[in-house]
Order: structure tokens, then sequence, then C-alpha cells
């Protein structure tokens, strides 16, 4: 079976919660009605602290996953946020007996993301084991590592990665959706580096000006991105249903 696991990073500054509204929806529902129009998606699950994004997994028909336990002030990497969700989904798929093939990660924060690119990724993992994983991923020429600067002892700038060759046009993940195996996410750790679950064999889901949505001036982006995508605003809020029931007991 393939799952879709949407985790809630709640680090934007403008939006404590995941309150963030875009056309009338809130931000989390976006990721969700992608990976509910995905033909290869068959099941959705929710891992978040927020009341609000919570209220939209029910929405959906998303389980609700334990989050993690707060670390003090400290906040958890989106590779720890990752794992923890994983292993809820494989728990559940192990407990009914039915094999986990590919995992969709959609965040919480990130409505940029189509059903068209998580079913192209998911065909090109199904079509090619070779693959460790797909992930959507936006052209930025003018953040190329060779631009990048940094700021001297002295306060001044030099040049970031001046030893970086010129390698192409820079491609960077934008958090919209990625298609990973199970072996890879077994592996992850609190301690896994930056898109740890994404593997070394790549395959990039190309599009324009995705990204997480962490200020309010990003907020007409999205909401210009997703009418060229042919999404209408919602003219009144729509209805919130009551919290989904608790997660089952043994979880952690």
């Amino acid at each position: 079976m393939i799952c879709a696991l949407l985790v809630d990073p709640d680090d934007a500054p403008d939006f404590p919660g995941g309150t963030a509204e875009v056309l009338g929806r809130p931000l989390a529902a976006y990721p969700l009605l992608a990976a509910k129009g995905a033909r290869y998606v068959r099941r959705l699950f929710v891992q978040t602290a927020s009341p609000a994004v919570a209220r939209v997994a029910a929405q959906y028909g998303a389980a609700n996953l334990t989050p993690p336990a707060p670390n003090g002030e400290e906040r958890l990497g989106d590779e720890a946020l990752v794992a923890h969700g994983y292993r809820q989904v494989a728990d559940d798929m192990k407990a009914e007996k039915i094999p986990l093939e590919l995992l969709v990660i959609l965040f919480a924060n990130t409505g940029a993301v189509n059903s068209t690119l998580i079913d192209e990724g998911v065909q090109a993992l199904l079509d090619d084991p070779a693959l460790d994983s797909a992930a959507t991923v936006s052209r930025y020429d003018r953040w190329n590592p060779r631009r990048a600067m940094r700021e001297t002892p002295q306060g001044r700038l030099a040049p970031y990665a001046a030893c970086v060759e010129d390698a192409g046009a820079p491609w960077f993940p934008d958090w919209g959706a990625a298609v990973a195996r199970p072996r890879l996410l077994d592996a992850l750790t609190p301690a896994s580096g930056p898109l740890a679950y994404l593997g070394r064999e790549i395959l990039p889901l190309k599009q324009l000006g995705g990204g997480p949505i962490d200020r309010q001036w990003q907020v007409p982006k999205l909401e210009y991105w997703l009418q060229q995508q042919g999404v209408r605003g919602s003219e009144r809020p729509q209805p919130m249903p009551k919290l989904a029931p608790a997660p089952k007991k043994g979880r952690r």
C-alpha cells in the first residue's frame, strides 16, 4: 500500500499553531487535497500538535498520529518528525498485515504541491528500483550557492562557497512532496542529516515557485500559484469538524 504522511513543523513565525489561511482555506488543506487526488495514495496520516491542523486532518479523513514529545524549547528537525511519523504508519500497516510500499511525505506549511507530481514520483519509484526517492524541487537561479556570501569576523562579506564549481541550474528541494522508500525511513534517527530521508538516488519533480509559507507576505504568492493550477477560492470558511479520535494506545 502507498500512504501519505503530513508532518507539521509548526515553525512559521507568522502562523503559530498552523493557523495560516490561503484562498479561504487552511493552508494544511492543500497538501491533503493533493494527496487525496493522487491515484496511487490509499491512506492519509497526519502528525501534528496543532488543533487547527488536526481539524483539517479530520475534514479530509486522515488518521491522527501522536506527535513527538516536546524537547524543551528545542525545535525538532524535519528528519526527526518524519522518522517519528513513519514508524507509527509502519506499525499500523504491520498490525493490519499490509506491506507499506512507499510513503508520500507532505508538510502542513507547504501548499505548492499537486496530485500530478505526486503520481509522477510514485510511478517513477515503482518503475525503477534503483531510485531512492522523488522530491519536488524549484529552480532558484538567483540563490545559486556560488552567489552566496558570508559575514567575516571583521564584519565584511566574503564568498560563502567560492570553491563550488559551476554545475548548472540550482534546483532546491521545496518541501512540496517527497516519495520515499521504507528502507530509507527505517534508517532515520533524530541525528540524521538534512533531507536524509531522500537517500542518494533522487528523481527531481520539477515545478516553479514552491516552498513553505512562513510569513504573511508569502501568502499572495501561494494564492497565485494555486490559481494557476486551477484552484478556486472558498467563498466562506469551510466547516471545521470535531477532532479525530485519539491515537491508538501504545504509540510513542
